[in-house]
């Protein structure tokens, strides 16, 4: 975990979300071959094995996109720990920065900075939040 995955916090949350309703079509196509499978007659049985082979396909794909989500989100859970972790005021700062995807001149109004030490104190919360994750990368070291 970096600092680029903090940047990409709200992109990777659009692309989970985007993942999700993806999934959950699949699992509706998914549920219809299912169906269609125990419904035909078992005299067809190239026509069955071929629909079954790529229902298990379609299956595998599902799974293997599913891993990719949840390992992302957890992720995402580990970006929103270490920035709870911080001190203020650069717990704010990054949360509302990167986490709600605000542009740092709202974010310095909304604290009632100046845009100069709000861009400053950014610099220092990154180089913080980059000391945090290497302390979960190499905790014996600090």
């Amino acid at each position: 975990m970096n600092r680029e995955d903090l940047k990409n916090y709200k992109y990777n949350q659009i692309w989970i979300k985007d993942q999700m309703n993806y999934i959950e079509a699949q699992k509706e196509t998914i549920n219809r071959l299912n169906s269609t499978l125990s419904d035909m007659p078992k005299s067809t049985k190239v026509t069955y094995d071929n629909e079954a082979e790529k229902l298990s396909e379609l299956m595998d794909c599902f799974n293997e996109l599913m891993n990719k989500v949840l390992e992302e989100q957890e992720k995402q859970k580990k970006i929103v720990e270490i920035i709870n972790k911080m001190e203020f005021p650069y717990r704010n700062i990054l949360f509302k920065y990167y986490i709600q995807g605000k542009k740092l001149v709202r974010v310095a109004s909304e604290m009632h900075y100046n845009y100069e030490y709000t861009k400053k104190t950014n610099k220092i919360a990154l180089n913080k939040f980059d000391e945090e994750c290497k302390k979960i990368i190499f905790p014996k070291s600090y």
